[in-house]
């Protein structure tokens, strides 16, 4: 009997990220991750059933990925400009990761409901409701608004057609929480 793969499914998951990083979530496959791991397909179906399974964690390690980056440019000061903005500049600087989750198909859809009443979001909501000294439902209000205006932002930075410092970017979202509060 052979011996046993000492290839670990943490292995396998951050090789996928790492491609999905480099070179974007179309490239990650049991051949590439393999190649990447210098090791035969066979050991990622041992520790992953299929690629949807791989494909489910990795979404996953991306969203916590990017937790982590919005966590250094949160202050406590202005948690939507300082979240908005964040989501901006995770587009500017890991491209690869940002299409994965927000842009292609391979992330499951969510109801802007689904959305809204997220653990983090809820979170972000709640502190609105303290800096800005407005209801719920006016915080859930321009949560909605400033995210998909962000979005927007976001989304020309990516493919680069329209060219954005980060000072405008800043005083575009400032601009828009202004507004969609008034």
């Amino acid at each position: 009997m052979p011996p046993r793969s000492k290839t670990s499914k943490e292995d396998v998951l951050n090789a996928a990220f790492q491609i999905t990083r480099n070179n974007g979530i179309d490239h990650v496959n049991a051949r590439s991750v393999a190649k990447a791991l210098n090791i035969s397909t066979m050991p990622i179906f041992r520790v992953y059933e299929n690629m949807e399974a791989l494909n489910h964690e990795l979404i996953e390690k991306i969203y916590e990925y990017y937790r982590d980056f919005t966590k250094g440019y949160i202050k406590g000061k202005d948690e939507l400009l300082e979240v908005s903005f964040a989501y901006v500049e995770f587009a500017r600087k890991e491209k690869n990761l940002f299409y994965c989750i927000y842009v292609s198909d391979i992330s499951e859809s969510r109801t802007l409901n689904e959305t809204i009443h997220s653990d983090y979001n809820q979170s972000i909501i709640h502190k609105m409701m303290e800096q800005y000294q407005i209801s719920y439902d006016k915080a859930v209000m321009t949560f909605r608004d400033v995210r998909f205006y962000s979005h927007g932002i976001a989304s020309q930075v990516l493919v680069e057609r329209t060219i954005l410092s980060e000072d405008e970017v800043l005083e575009l979202i400032k601009q828009a929480i202004i507004k969609f509060r008034s």
